[in-house]
């Protein structure tokens, strides 16, 4: 069996030689996954499929043991296990014991941050975890609701200083990272957001705005236009960017889902692409059969044949410093 970093290193070559030299290698297993602990969510926010109520899937929690048999599989081989991907993961009411499962895989979450109280934020700083990004769109609350919708900044803000304060006391290795979603109507208030991250030591990240419909993206867009996924045409918003052939995620990171489908990226928020199912199939067997190996060979021949590809920007920076 590869080492974890053997295993990334040829999975870049497999990648560089289908995309380059077009010699077909099939992967390894992959050495980053997503993996969806909850398609669940308290807040509301308008671009987010689960918010807006528009997942054509079931919203659920992953089953324990579905959990266990994924690490079983991955342990010694995965180098990075970001433990979210549409929903809250905090919500999932096992959350603790799984993320214990994928100690060794360096594990990250991405939250809202309305579950940290002060019994939660121990817990979290001996987890294992070695980074929770937490969404924090404003240091007002006003500003923050125009997007966290139902959300509650007084608690999001507290349970910050509070995991902070327990991962210094504890000397944890956990590291926090504030991401501001930028737009339209918070972008006044970005510079507060970075001088709250460094006054508790966090690290701070800009993410650019995704909208479910290019139409709307007028109505989001910050005047920062050198960190925004669309651009005016005429009186249109479209997407920033050609599609290139190629994408290494088809190679390194596939996405699965609470109900065990394996999706190639995160694009593919409703499943509309699964590439099988763990209740039936392995992730060896999954990741090289062929419903894999035909999405990875579309995707080389020409990103524009896949609707997903099409709205990715992939080649373009999504987050930034400041």
């Amino acid at each position: 069996m590869l080492s974890p970093l053997m295993n990334a290193s040829y999975s870049v070559f497999s990648y560089a030689a289908r995309r380059y030299a077009g010699i077909n290698i099939n992967p390894p297993l992959p050495p980053a996954i997503s993996i969806e602990l909850s398609s669940v969510c308290n807040l509301s926010c308008p671009e987010c499929v689960t918010g807006a109520g528009l997942l054509a899937r079931e919203n659920r929690f992953m089953d324990y043991d579905m959990a266990v048999s994924i690490a079983s599989q991955l342990r010694g081989i995965t180098i990075s296990a970001w433990l979210y991907f549409q929903g809250e993961p905090m919500m999932h009411p096992r959350f603790f014991e799984i993320a214990a499962l994928f100690r060794e895989m360096n594990p990250v979450i991405s939250t809202n941050g309305h579950f940290l109280d002060l019994e939660s934020c121990h817990r979290l700083a001996s987890s294992g975890i070695k980074r929770i990004i937490i969404s924090y769109d404003g240091v007002t609350p006003a500003v923050y609701n125009l997007y966290r919708r139902g959300g509650d900044h007084v608690r999001v803000t507290e349970g910050i200083r509070t995991l902070a304060s327990v991962i210094r006391t504890q000397h944890s290795s956990m590291k926090i990272e504030l991401q501001f979603l930028l737009h339209r109507g918070n972008e006044h208030e970005k510079a507060a957001v970075a001088a709250f991250a460094g006054s508790i030591g966090a690290r701070f990240r800009v993410k650019s705005m995704q909208v479910l419909d290019s139409e709307r993206a007028g109505q989001w867009m910050a005047a920062e236009k050198g960190r925004s996924r669309y651009i005016k045409s005429g009186e249109e918003w479209k997407v920033t960017g050609i599609p290139t052939r190629g994408c290494m995620r088809m190679w390194t990171t596939p996405v699965i889902t609470t109900d065990g489908d394996v999706l190639p990226c995160c694009f593919d928020k409703n499943g509309a692409h699964a590439m099988g199912n763990l209740n039936s199939s392995s992730i060896r067997e999954i990741w090289n059969g062929k419903n894999y190996r035909f999405f990875r060979g579309n995707v080389i021949r020409n990103r524009v044949l896949t609707d997903i590809c099409r709205e990715c920007i992939q080649g373009r920076r999504v987050t930034f410093r400041s």
